[in-house]
């Protein structure tokens, strides 16, 4: 990161980790200071005096115009070193600010927000998923990412599980285990998206991972109307793709 000094204040500039939510979802937007910056925590920071202040760029580019927050304690709180937001919405879309100061220090950095829809008909947005590889007749697990500020502490989330968006019944070999679905033995059927949901605070939050599969030996067959089935075999990995080839 870019660190600089602008008005007595230690800038780092914006922090790697990219907020993304669904609209409509809530996310915990918290202050990169205390996770990486510095040797203390919110509750240190206050007791000797250093006070968090938040504002937001009036544009996408770092050095924008910023002004401070004025939180409605409604849709948008200040709680801790975090800003809640209770649900996104597309307007928030946008640069965030922390400035930790009191009359002799000061330290700032800056975290961005990207809200999107789902994609049409579907339960997820296509450029916010993650992305899984998994080998044939190998296990896997897919876990539920991220959703540690949305689970209360101590408890297991309850966490339901869907695959294109639908409701599925999995197979004995795949098991549900806290924030994970553990594929024992995968095939080519697993290939697709999967998607967790979680319930909290009367909201629900999605997770959705892209499956995709390869395999270290893959045939393909080509029918030919007047020619018996030929089956060719690669010995390299490839992603696995099904076709149907008619002469």
């Amino acid at each position: 990161l870019a660190v600089s000094l602008i008005d007595g204040c230690t800038d780092w500039s914006v922090d790697y980790l990219k907020y993304r939510v669904l609209k409509g979802e809530p996310v915990r937007l918290k202050c990169a200071l205390f996770y990486g910056y510095i040797r203390a925590n919110y509750s240190q920071a206050q007791s000797v005096g250093l006070s968090l202040m938040w504002y937001r760029s009036s544009g996408l580019g770092h050095g924008d115009f910023e002004e401070p927050i004025s939180f409605n304690g409604v849709r948008m709180s200040k709680e801790e070193d975090a800003i809640w937001f209770r649900p996104a919405d597309l307007q928030d879309v946008g640069l965030y600010s922390c400035v930790l100061r009191n009359s002799s220090y000061c330290m700032k950095v800056s975290m961005s927000l990207y809200v999107a829809e789902n994609d049409t008909d579907l339960c997820y947005n296509s450029v916010m998923r993650h992305m899984e590889k998994a080998e044939l007749s190998k296990s896997k697990d897919i876990t539920c990412p991220d959703i540690e500020d949305y689970t209360e502490p101590g408890k297991d989330p309850h966490i339901t599980w869907f695959k294109e968006c639908r409701p599925k019944q999995w197979r004995a070999s795949i098991i549900q285990r806290r924030d994970t679905l553990s594929i024992r033995e995968v095939k080519e059927d697993d290939i697709g998206n999967y998607t967790c949901e979680v319930t909290f605070g009367g909201f629900v939050v999605r997770r959705t991972t892209e499956l995709t599969v390869t395999g270290d030996s893959l045939s393909l067959s080509l029918t030919h109307t007047h020619t018996p089935t030929r089956s060719y075999i690669f010995p390299s990995k490839f992603d696995i793709l099904w076709m149907n080839i008619y002469f």
